[in-house]
């Protein structure tokens, strides 16, 4: 089907992912929040009539995360600047209630609602945005020049050279600014500065992940472990409607618990698909796990904190937890595969890391 109207702006191939660490961010900063406040018996900051609201705070992460990226153009830049753009809408959305009443009531019953209804649009409204399509030659080109441009004192690292020629074959072989890149490309050395601690310790990880995932019993682990996550969400879920029923609360609490059921059983049925992609490609089942625990982390933590305050920050952290170790696999798969595309040798990939 042809479509009526293409955006004349290319996306960013690295949209996706950050535009899920800022949803990620702004629910872990919406949560922590409200965990802090109702562990600290809601302070004041201020005195003689004056009163900071954090939404203030907010705004300042957003304003410090609105210069970086207008001043820098650097992928480390971006991806550290989604986070602190997430940290600042959260706490900017948290306080909707005292905007959405007559009264300036922080504790206005229907803002968590709010907020979920919000953060449902805005999440669909980014994956439309950089959708599921694959680049276009003009898209694929200009994140290549950008990712070019990010490149230090004429040297480049293994993944970042094999990053940008993956892009490369996908832009316009005819195009001028092509085979420009790629003779810059060509002209660039390879990095020789040592690796940080963290940078070590990832790739020691990465080489872990890498000799066991081939293994039969670590494939077989992996669906017991997701089965038996999935069942944890189901028991937890029926928990925590027990308790909100057996604490005899005057305020209703019938929606949070249906939005929980049910945001709860979309993620399991999410996972679910993926279980049954595991055995044809991991990257589909990880794509189909990852799209279970955004539910779970977008929506569910939501209505659980909505319902038990401080209870969801525990399911919170696991969730993250296992989100980060997804993204981590993924993006192992995706390397994997394009070095395979390539034809390469793992010891061309990473010159000089083989003992680490």
């Amino acid at each position: 089907m042809t479509r009526l109207w293409r955006p004349p702006w290319s996306r960013n191939a690295d949209g996706p992912l950050l535009l899920e660490s800022f949803f990620i961010a702004a629910v872990v900063s919406l949560l922590g929040v409200r965990a802090l406040l109702a562990a600290t018996g809601y302070p004041r900051i201020g005195s003689g009539g004056i009163h900071i609201a954090h939404v203030l705070w907010g705004g300042l992460l957003m304003l410090a995360a609105i210069m970086f990226l207008l001043a820098f153009v650097d992928r480390t830049i971006s991806r550290t600047m989604a986070v602190v753009a997430g940290l600042g809408f959260g706490t900017f959305i948290d306080e909707i209630g005292k905007f959405v009443t007559t009264d300036n009531n922080y504790f206005y019953r229907p803002a968590v609602a709010l907020i979920y209804a919000l953060f449902v649009a805005a999440f669909l409204v980014a994956r439309t945005l950089v959708g599921g399509r694959r680049l276009t030659q003009r898209e694929a080109l200009a994140n290549a020049l950008a990712q070019l441009s990010s490149s230090r004192q004429r040297s480049i690292g293994p993944e970042d050279r094999m990053r940008i020629e993956w892009l490369l074959e996908r832009a316009d072989p005819d195009s001028p600014l092509t085979r420009a890149a790629k003779g810059y490309l060509a002209d660039l050395h390879p990095s020789k500065e040592r690796r940080s601690l963290l940078e070590r310790i990832q790739r020691s990880l990465a080489d872990a992940y890498e000799q066991l995932i081939e293994k039969q019993v670590a494939q077989r682990a992996l669906v017991v472990v997701v089965v038996a996550y999935s069942c944890l969400a189901i028991v937890g879920v029926g928990l925590a409607v027990l308790s909100a029923q057996n604490t005899g609360a005057q305020e209703p609490t019938d929606v949070a618990t249906v939005g929980e059921v049910v945001s709860t059983i979309v993620g399991v049925g999410l996972v679910g698909r993926g279980v049954l992609a595991l055995p044809s490609s991991r990257t589909k089942a990880y794509h189909w796990f990852m799209r279970g625990l955004l539910v779970w982390i977008l929506v569910s933590q939501v209505f659980v904190f909505y319902s038990s305050q401080l209870a969801g920050i525990g399911g919170l952290i696991v969730d993250l937890i296992a989100y980060g170790s997804l993204r981590f696999a993924l993006t192992r798969e995706t390397i994997a595969r394009r070095h395979s595309e390539a034809g390469l040798h793992k010891s061309e990939l990473l010159p000089g890391t083989e003992g680490t």
